[in-house]
């Protein structure tokens, strides 16, 4: 069975959004413009919108009830997130480079996790020992507590984690696909990203387990990340590095092509940084439950433009002063 790589799945993200927009009946002349734009890109987006078209080839093969369920599932964009299409999609691609054994790649099985997050919800959780967690945007995770261990599996996205004391005295581990961490303290945060997992320590100690490799002990105001492999050096954390617990992203002095990739992990649709602008500095709060508020924030400050050819499509762009 063929897997999707990186590149393939941010397609396939993307085009599940256009698919979700133009079935939901509020699509205008400029979304469709937008899709057309995109559609003509990358070979890759032009893959994942084949699968799209493979798909609806299907359903005219398929019982007339499992065809309107899945229909349904794109129409209905107000009800239904755009990783719940992916699902139908997956489910009726079945053993195609869509089947089960990618989606469970693309998503790691977000949908059968004990809790998740839409893309820009927080979501607090109060364990069965009293600790905490926080869910940050776009995140799912399990919680499995038994006589010999307390476990959360990150199965996507960041968490915050605040431990309590437990009077068995059974280890508190947070695991992803690249290994596990293991809390020596109180406050610490572990986040899944492409390739490797960052972990940032900012109460007591957190020990890095990979899958294959050395371990490493962060200190306080220490983070680092890692693959199944190893683990690079602990580094300093940047100040306010939790800040979005509050809801608030903070730069000093950040690249805006690195800031904005942060930003875009709070807004659903395809947000990005034109390389003519990357380098520019950016500093400030910077609110994530209104990224639109963000983004004309970032206007006053810098000579960028925002540009949108949809509301699912906006590029940073040079202020064009002519």
């Amino acid at each position: 069975m063929t897997l999707v790589d990186p590149r393939q799945r941010e397609a396939l993200e993307q085009a599940v959004q256009w698919y979700t927009l133009l079935q939901s009946g509020s699509a205008g002349p400029q979304d469709h413009l937008g899709w057309q734009h995109w559609l003509q890109q990358t070979a890759a987006n032009q893959w994942a919108w084949q699968q799209i078209e493979h798909l609806q080839q299907r359903l005219q093969g398929i019982p007339a009830s499992v065809g309107c369920r899945t229909l349904d599932l794109a129409s209905q964009a107000q009800l239904n997130t755009r990783r719940t299409v992916i699902k139908g999609v997956a489910l009726l691609l079945g053993g195609s480079a869509l089947g089960w054994a990618s989606y469970d790649q693309v998503h790691n099985g977000m949908w059968l996790a004990d809790y998740r997050t839409k893309v820009g919800q927080r979501l607090p959780v109060t364990l069965a020992d009293g600790g905490q967690l926080l869910l940050n945007t776009d995140s799912a995770a399990d919680v499995r507590y038994d006589a010999q261990q307390r476990l959360v599996r990150l199965r996507q996205g960041e968490v915050m984690v605040t431990t309590a004391s437990d009077p068995a005295g059974r280890p508190f581990f947070v695991q992803t696909l690249h290994g596990r961490v293991q809390a020596l303290g109180t406050r610490f945060a572990v986040r899944v990203m492409q390739g490797q997992t960052q972990v940032e320590v900012f109460e007591h100690q957190v020990r890095v387990l990979p899958s294959h490799g050395q371990p490493l002990l962060l200190q306080p105001g220490q983070f680092s990340r890692f693959s199944a492999a190893q683990v690079a050096a602990a580094k300093p954390l940047a100040a306010e590095q939790d800040a979005w617990t509050q809801g608030l992203l903070v730069a000093n002095e950040q690249r805006l092509g690195d800031f904005i990739p942060e930003l875009a992990r709070y807004r659903s649709g395809w947000l990005r940084c034109d390389p003519a602008v990357a380098t520019l500095r950016v500093s400030g709060t910077f609110p994530v439950d209104d990224t639109d508020k963000a983004l004309r924030a970032i206007t006053s400050v810098l000579p960028v433009s925002i540009e949108r050819r949809t509301r699912y499509w906006v590029t940073v762009s040079e202020l064009n002063t002519a």
